[in-house]
């Protein structure tokens, strides 16, 4: 699998506007998915992640500050299953090489079980919630927020 930052907005919105995307990743407050638009911004980074010619979607990652960074998660279903157990681990890798992020962190609304296992497999742990701070069809949800920090170097290598 690769991963390259990418500026093909075409590719990121076609990726983020994707039917079983969209709805996942957006709130009430979202625009349409075809009004949607990526954050042309340099400190915006949309990783794409393929394998081979097939594109399995993208991170898109946003500094909090110099070292933490926030994290939104927009894998396509072809990638589904243990294609994306793959890819977030070689994502996670590639952030740690690629970028001066030392900590990325992202926000789970409490009635996305499937995101919150997957973050979880990917080795993301919980370190706090905030309350009704997140609304989808007209109801407050609790967003669990995690995060992972980059790995210590081995002393003995």
């Amino acid at each position: 699998m690769t991963f390259e930052r990418s500026e093909d907005w075409e590719l990121i919105k076609k990726i983020v506007t994707h039917p079983r995307v969209y709805p996942a990743v957006s709130d009430d407050f979202s625009p349409p998915a075809s009004e949607w638009e990526p954050i042309k911004h340099q400190d915006a980074w949309y990783v794409i992640a393929r394998d081979g010619e097939d594109v399995l979607g993208l991170w898109a990652l946003f500094p909090d500050s110099r070292i933490c960074w926030k994290v939104h998660t927009c894998l396509l279903p072809k990638s589904y299953g243990e294609r994306a157990r793959i890819a977030v681990r070689g994502f996670s890798a590639w952030v740690w090489a690629n970028t001066p992020c030392l900590r990325v962190i992202t926000d789970v609304p409490d009635y996305n079980r499937l995101a919150m296992n997957f973050a979880l497999e990917a080795g993301l742990t919980e370190f706090g919630v905030n309350r009704k701070a997140y609304m989808k069809n007209g109801k407050l949800h609790d967003l669990v927020m995690l995060g992972i920090s980059k790995p210590e170097p081995d002393p003995c290598r």
